[in-house]
């Protein structure tokens, strides 16, 4: 019962991928530029599936977590920020975010918290999706440069959606 599970769980998770695209042109060369000027070594790759930017990582194993808390006794590698590095993610999905999570919010992990997002693409249903995680030490000039690059739409009632 459990491998079923994790292979719907699999398959739901790249299907969900698969239906994203990268970001337009111009969103594309306004975040590399922002990261350039602050870390002009970083990985930038743009493919069919979104954007992804990132410095500083390292393979880590951690335990899953459920909704409710509960700690899978299974491991997994995830790729994650060290205490210096970054790791953004920017993708365009179809129609409104559906997530579970409620966004924006900053997602404290064992190793690294992790910024989410999904604002709306102006005219379009669709959405872009912003997964940024970074480590205790990252450079503040770059961490505020990606948030100000990053697509965001401010709510009313929230001035600073950047989870700072």
């Amino acid at each position: 019962m459990r491998r079923t599970i994790l292979a719907i769980t699999a398959v739901l998770v790249s299907a969900s991928a698969a239906l994203a695209e990268p970001p337009p042109d111009e969103l594309v060369k306004k975040m590399t530029a922002a990261i350039r000027k602050h870390c002009p070594d970083a990985a930038i790759e743009v493919s069919k599936d979104g954007f992804v930017a990132k410095s500083g990582t390292m393979m880590l194993t951690v335990h899953g977590r459920s909704k409710t808390g509960e700690i899978s006794p299974q491991t997994h590698q995830q790729e994650g920020p060290n205490f210096k590095g970054f790791l953004l993610r920017v993708s365009v999905r179809d129609g409104k975010y559906a997530g579970a999570a409620v966004v924006p919010q900053t997602l404290q992990g064992p190793y690294f918290p992790t910024y989410i997002d999904a604002s709306p693409v102006e005219k379009q249903d669709k959405h872009y999706f912003v997964s940024f995680a970074y480590g205790s030490r990252l450079d503040s000039d770059l961490k505020k440069a990606i948030f100000e690059a990053i697509p965001r739409i401010p709510a009313p009632d929230d001035k600073d959606r950047s989870g700072r």
